[in-house]
């Protein structure tokens, strides 16, 4: 059992059933993987000094879903630099509103519907990270959305797909099109969007994934740059993993 596990009943009321498991197959001895799950209502109203959390001014006022993903979202991170490191740390923002990672360190956080992630690693083993979590869509719901988040290359491999997976290889794509933007916009500091990078390869039973840029966005990062990434479920989540590597 983690530290965090065996502290479940330290966690602030309204959060629960944590986990520090890694969760995809192919394991990363350098990093971090923390969650929990979270009622918004209960987490918000909470005295959190105790956790060392606080909201951003901005937020002071902002909906109790607003406010509660921002503190789950802190309270995993914080947890998995205490995996990490021994000591338990949470990152600021900085002026647009991104995490804020300690020195020597990389990181992302993710929060969907009540969960909340985070991976951390220090920089000497990559040079970003990219995690997010999503609901699984529905097969009606993805064939709404797909025209606003595939690219035609992705369009025709959706449209080939039975329709009981249609739901999952969108919830995939927008996934892995968020965790490639944090991990790669701290680095580039250019904005980028859905048609801006394709899926090149997806393997649902190996959890792999590979997306290819379209655009080039930095001297670095050019059109046809690939990363490779994964996938792993975690009840009616799909999280999506890409870490940039000294190499890259």
């Amino acid at each position: 059992m983690s530290g965090f596990e065996a502290a479940a009943t330290a966690l602030p009321p309204g959060c629960h059933s944590p986990l520090s498991e890694w969760p995809w197959r192919e394991a990363w001895p350098w990093a971090r993987f923390s969650a929990l799950r979270f009622d918004p209502g209960m987490l918000c109203e909470a005295d959190l000094d105790a956790w060392h959390l606080s909201l951003p001014d901005r937020l002071a006022t902002a909906a109790a879903k607003r406010r509660a993903e921002f503190l789950a979202g802190r309270l995993s991170a914080r947890h998995a630099f205490a995996e990490l490191t021994g000591s338990p740390a949470t990152p600021a923002q900085d002026p647009e509103r991104l995490p804020r990672w300690p020195a020597g360190t990389v990181g992302s956080i993710t929060h969907s519907r009540g969960l909340a992630a985070a991976v951390v690693a220090g920089q000497e083993a990559c040079r970003g990270i990219g995690l997010d979590a999503e609901v699984e869509m529905t097969a009606e719901r993805a064939r709404r959305l797909a025209p606003q988040i595939l690219v035609a290359s992705e369009r025709a491999w959706f449209d080939d797909l039975p329709g009981e997976r249609q739901g999952e290889f969108l919830t995939v794509a927008f996934s892995l099109k968020e965790s490639l933007f944090k991990a790669l916009y701290p680095l580039v500091r250019r904005r980028f969007y859905f048609p801006h990078a394709q899926v090149t390869a997806w393997n649902a039973d190996e959890g792999t994934v590979a997306i290819e840029l379209l655009e080039t966005l930095s001297p670095e990062w050019r059109a046809g740059a690939r990363l490779t990434g994964q996938v792993a479920k975690i009840d009616d989540y799909l999280l999506t993993l890409i870490a940039i590597s000294r190499e890259s």
